[in-house]
C-alpha cells in the first residue's frame, strides 16, 4: 500500500518478500489514475474569424474522453464555452472558427476522462484575429517546357499575406486523372516531370496555411503542352531486291507504316540503306565488301521509297526512323534482302576468235577474258560452235536461248547448219586463249557442282568417239568449207545463264589481216580535225 500516492509514484515496482522457508520476488506495474492536465502550447490567427490551438495533455492512464473550450472576448470577464463543433478526443489540435475580426481572445482549455474534469489551463497571453483573410490567388505562368517536362510558375503573395502562406497545392490534369503535390519549397517554381510527348496538360496552383490545412481558390487554369518526343519504331517495314534481267538493272524498294507511337507530329522519314557483298576478286580469293551506304529523307505522308542503280549479289539492309518536331531521329525499325546473282557485265563485247593453222589443220583460238565474279561465282564457261550452212550469216540464226544444240558428229553430218558445245572449261582458262577445233576436248574438272554446267567433258583431254547421243561435248576437226560462229555461256552459281551475241562468222584457215591505222596515220587525223575545229571557231567569231 502507498501512502499519501503522487504522479510521481506511478511506475514499476520490484516486491521482495522472505520468511523462515523461503523468499520471493515479484514486479508489480503500479499506475496512477487521475483527471488529465492540458497545456495549451500555441494560438495563432489564421483568418478574420478563426484560431489554431495546439496543446499537449497528461491523461494519466485512462484515455481522454473529451475537451472542454472556453474563450473571453475582449475586455470582458465573462467566460464562454465555444460550442460551435466538438473537438475530437485524441486530437492535439484544433481550429476555433466563427470569431469575430481583429478581436483579441483568451483561451483556456480541460480535459476529462473517466476519472473526471481536469484544471483549465490558460494561455499566457490573449490572441488577436486578424483584420482580413489572407486569400492569396496566384496568376500562374509556363516557365519551361521539355518532351517529357513542364515547368510551372507564379507569383508571390503580398507581403502582409507571407507569413500566413506556407506551402502550395499543385494541380495537373492530363484529361484521364487530377494529380496534386504539395509544394513546400521556398520559390514559386514546380518543376512536372515524367510527361508524356506531345501531350497537353492543365495546371493549378492553390496557396494554403499550413495551421489550419486550408487553402485558397485555386489559380487560373494553365494549359501547357509538352514538346514532340522521340519517335517509335516505324510499323511493318518491308524491303525487295529487284532486278531486271534486260537492262541488268537492280533497285530496292522499301516500305513502311506511320509509328504506333509517334510521340508528337511526324515531320519526315530518314532511310538508311547499307549493303556488303562476299565474292571471289581476280586471284580468285575470296573478297568481302561494304558498299557505299545511301541515305533518303521522305515526307510525313510518304509511306515508301525507292533506291536505284545498285549491285547484284549484295546483301543489303535498309533502316527506317521517323522525325518529329524533336528534330531527332526516333527508334528504328530494320529489314533485310539480297539481291540475286547475275551473269558477269559486259559479256557483249568480251569474246573474240580468229582463225589459225596448227599441225596442218585450221582451227580457231578463242580469247577468254578475266570475267568479273562480282555479280556471282562463276560455275563454268560453254563454248557453244555453230556450223552454218552455205550462205547464211549469224543473223539468219534463232537466238542462243532458242536454238537447238545438238553433238559435234550430228552438226557435221548434214548439209544445213548444226550446234554443238565444243568445250566447258572453269575459271582457271581465264585470261588464257582456248583452241576450238582441234580435235580435243579440255577436261571439266569441278564443273559438276553446277547442274547448269552438264553435259561436261571427260576429265582429261580427249580424241576418242564420244559416245552416240545429242549433247555431248566435243570439239572436233573443223570443216574448211563452211563458216563458223559461236557464242559463250557463263554459268554462274544458282543455274543463272549469261550470252554473249554470235561472235563474228569466220571460215577455217581465212586469217583476216590487221587493218589497224597506224599511230603516226591516227597523229595526222588528230590534227586535221582540230585544225577543221579551230578555223569553224574563227570564222563564228
Amino acid at each position: 500500500k502507498i501512502l499519501n500516492l503522487k504522479h510521481k509514484d506511478n511506475g514499476t515496482y520490484l516486491c521482495h518478500g522472505k520468511n523462515a522457508h523461503n523468499s520471493d520476488t515479484a514486479i508489480v506495474d503500479a499506475f496512477v489514475f487521475d483527471s488529465p492536465a492540458v497545456q495549451v502550447d500555441h494560438i495563432v490567427a489564421v483568418s478574420s474569424t478563426k484560431l489554431f490551438i495546439n496543446w499537449t495533455v497528461t491523461s494519466w492512464n485512462l484515455p481522454v474522453t473529451g475537451y472542454i473550450l472556453s474563450f473571453r472576448e475582449g475586455d470582458t470577464n465573462a467566460w464562454k464555452y465555444h460550442m460551435v463543433s466538438q473537438i475530437n478526443a485524441g486530437s492535439t489540435s484544433y481550429l476555433m472558427a466563427n470569431l469575430s475580426a481583429n478581436t483579441p481572445y483568451t483561451i483556456k482549455m480541460a480535459a476529462k476522462n473517466d476519472h473526471g474534469t481536469g484544471e483549465f489551463n490558460t494561455y499566457h497571453a490573449s490572441v488577436n484575429t486578424l483584420d482580413f483573410d489572407p486569400i492569396f490567388i496566384p496568376e500562374v505562368s509556363i516557365k519551361g517546357i521539355t518532351k517529357n517536362s513542364i515547368s510551372v510558375g507564379w507569383n508571390d503573395p503580398p507581403e502582409k499575406f507571407k507569413e500566413h502562406i506556407h506551402f502550395y497545392r499543385a494541380s495537373k490534369d492530363d484529361g484521364e486523372h487530377v494529380t496534386e503535390v504539395l509544394h513546400t519549397l521556398p520559390y514559386p517554381l514546380h518543376l512536372w516531370g515524367e510527361l508524356k510527348s506531345a501531350s497537353s496538360y492543365k495546371f493549378t496552383v492553390s496557396a494554403c496555411n499550413e495551421y489550419s490545412g486550408e487553402c485558397s481558390p485555386p489559380s487560373e487554369v494553365m494549359p501547357g503542352k509538352t514538346y514532340d518526343g522521340l519517335s517509335g519504331p516505324p510499323a511493318d517495314v518491308v524491303m525487295s531486291c529487284r532486278s531486271d534481267n534486260i537492262s541488268d538493272f537492280h533497285w530496292v524498294d522499301v516500305k513502311w507504316q506511320d509509328p504506333q507511337n509517334p510521340n508528337g507530329n511526324i515531320e519526315f522519314y530518314n532511310i538508311e540503306l547499307t549493303g556488303r557483298a562476299r565474292y571471289y576478286d581476280d586471284k580468285r580469293k575470296m573478297k568481302v565488301i561494304n558498299v557505299d551506304s545511301q541515305t533518303k529523307t521522305e515526307d510525313s505522308n510518304s509511306i515508301m521509297t525507292r533506291f536505284d542503280f545498285l549491285e547484284a549479289n549484295t546483301n543489303y539492309s535498309v533502316r527506317v526512323c521517323a522525325v518529329t518536331g524533336s528534330k531527332e531521329c526516333g527508334a528504328w525499325r530494320a529489314a533485310t534482302c539480297s539481291m540475286p546473282v547475275m551473269p558477269p557485265a559486259g559479256l557483249a563485247q568480251a569474246f573474240t576468235w580468229y582463225s589459225v593453222e596448227k599441225d596442218e589443220k585450221n582451227i580457231f583460238k578463242l580469247s577468254i577474258p578475266r570475267l568479273s565474279e562480282r555479280n556471282g561465282e562463276i560455275c563454268c564457261i560453254k563454248v557453244i560452235v555453230v556450223r552454218l550452212s552455205s550462205g547464211q550469216s549469224a543473223k539468219d540464226l534463232p537466238s542462243q536461248t532458242e536454238i537447238p544444240i545438238t553433238n559435234y558428229a550430228a552438226a557435221h553430218s548434214a548439209e544445213g547448219s548444226g550446234a554443238y558445245v565444243a568445250e566447258i572449261i572453269t575459271t582457271v582458262y581465264m585470261g588464257r586463249e582456248i583452241e576450238i577445233g582441234d580435235g580435243k576436248s579440255i577436261g571439266a574438272i569441278g564443273v559438276a557442282r553446277c547442274s547448269a554446267c552438264l553435259p561436261y567433258g571427260r576429265d582429261k583431254r580427249f580424241t576418242d568417239p564420244e559416245p552416240e547421243g545429242a549433247n555431248k561435248v566435243e570439239d572436233g576437226f573443223l570443216d574448211d568449207s563452211r563458216n563458223y560462229t559461236s557464242f559463250v555461256e557463263v554459268v554462274v552459281e544458282g543455274g543463272v545463264i549469261g550470252r554473249s551475241p554470235y561472235l563474228e562468222p569466220k571460215r577455217p584457215g581465212v586469217v583476216v589481216k590487221d587493218i589497224s591505222p597506224s599511230p603516226n596515220t591516227v597523229l595526222v587525223s588528230v590534227l586535221g580535225i582540230l585544225a577543221g575545229l579551230v578555223l569553224v571557231a574563227l570564222i563564228l567569231m
